[in-house]
């Protein structure tokens, strides 16, 4: 494994630490202030400046991220909180809203609340606001490389109602810059189930700041409303925090890049002095074949949200319905869905990304910078 700058087999490593938390690992801990006391939480660190946060009662969302110190992600006024906070009515989900580097909105809605003839629901779902279950969470040697991972299963249930359960894998490994998140939802019931699912990554400062930039591997996009319109020739360019700003959200068609993967990169080449810093979202078009892109510029709420999703209607349940794009999970079906997050860092490996995204944006006729 490549580590501090040396490459190193398993037994160098060991020959030379106590134990293996002195170079990296996971560190399971539990919050102990105001609305966030008692909730269950994994400090994955992997020595290579990459360390991040899996809260295990929330979903095992990614509620913090760093590198070398530098934050990656945007984190709400709202902070951590326990489950029992949840209050599904309306849009009182913005109440549980941490932000951070994931939050998974879903598993049957995402978007506005509303009701329909499967039932009622609240702003972009409730899983992330469930615990999971028969977490197992594992610091294992694989040849001279050291994984590190959690799994575990959330289930989302209601009499007379859906029966789905999200099983969740996260892991990286020691002297890596990134992480890969595997999930697979599965209907256990018997009748067939709306299917929601949108990922709500969460790009933030000092990464988003003037002059920032988002590159996306797109076929197209458009605007969701007439507010968005205004913004439709600047969507991938950030400003300073402006007071007043009013969001603006847009609808990505993504494709694959010659990975076979989408890819989505927001990068600030000016950031650490001019050697650059950014982060990239790579996903599999096919399993999430829409991208929502949330340009929040205003004061404190200055964040700008990467969505891969499963459905390209973020106007709720109903409307994709109504339009025929609601997804419906069959009894027994399951469905796959892989996220791999990187850190980009220097310029170099920035530049390798962005030109990787404008070549197939380039072979589609896609927009680019």
């Amino acid at each position: 494994m490549q580590l501090f700058g040396m490459q190193l087999t398993r037994r160098q490593a060991e020959t030379s630490i106590g134990r293996l938390d002195q170079i990296g690992g996971i560190l399971p801990f539990q919050l102990t202030e105001g609305r966030a006391r008692g909730v269950q939480a994994l400090r994955f660190m992997t020595g290579s400046g990459l360390t991040f946060t899996s809260l295990a009662d929330r979903g095992l969302d990614l509620a913090h991220a760093e590198y070398c110190g530098i934050p990656l992600c945007w984190r709400s006024p709202n902070g951590d909180a326990a489950p029992s906070y949840y209050d599904p009515d309306g849009d009182r989900w913005l109440r549980m809203f941490f932000g951070g580097l994931m939050t998974t909105c879903g598993l049957t809605n995402f978007g506005p609340a509303g009701h329909d003839q499967y039932g009622s629901f609240g702003l972009h779902g409730r899983i992330n606001c469930l615990p999971a279950e028969s977490v197992n969470y594992a610091q294992e040697w694989d040849g001279d490389e050291c994984v590190l991972a959690v799994e575990g299963s959330i289930r989302q249930t209601r009499v007379f109602g859906e029966d789905l359960q999200l099983h969740r894998r996260i892991s990286t490994r020691l002297g890596a810059s990134s992480l890969r998140v595997e999930d697979t939802v599965t209907n256990h019931g018997f009748a067939p189930t709306p299917h929601m699912i949108l990922y709500h990554c969460n790009g933030g400062f000092p990464i988003l700041a003037e002059g920032a930039e988002l590159h996306v591997s797109h076929s197209g996009m458009r605007a969701r409303d007439a507010e968005a319109e205004q913004g439709i020739e600047v969507w991938n360019t950030v400003t300073a925090p402006q007071p007043g700003f009013a969001e603006q959200v847009f609808i990505h068609t993504p494709i694959a890049c010659a990975d076979g993967r989408a890819a989505v990169a927001l990068v600030n080449r000016s950031l650490r002095g001019g050697a650059g810093l950014g982060i990239s979202i790579r996903f599999n078009p096919e399993q999430l074949p829409a991208l929502m892109q949330w340009r929040m510029l205003g004061e404190g709420m200055y964040v700008m949200g990467i969505e891969p999703a499963n459905c390209p209607t973020i106007e709720g349940r109903v409307e994709a319905e109504q339009q025929g794009t609601l997804p419906l999970l069959d009894p027994g079906e399951t469905r796959r869905y892989e996220l791999e997050f990187r850190v980009l860092d220097g310029r170099e490996e920035i530049d390798r990304v962005v030109a990787e995204i404008d070549r197939a944006n380039s072979a589609f006729g896609g927009r680019g910078i």
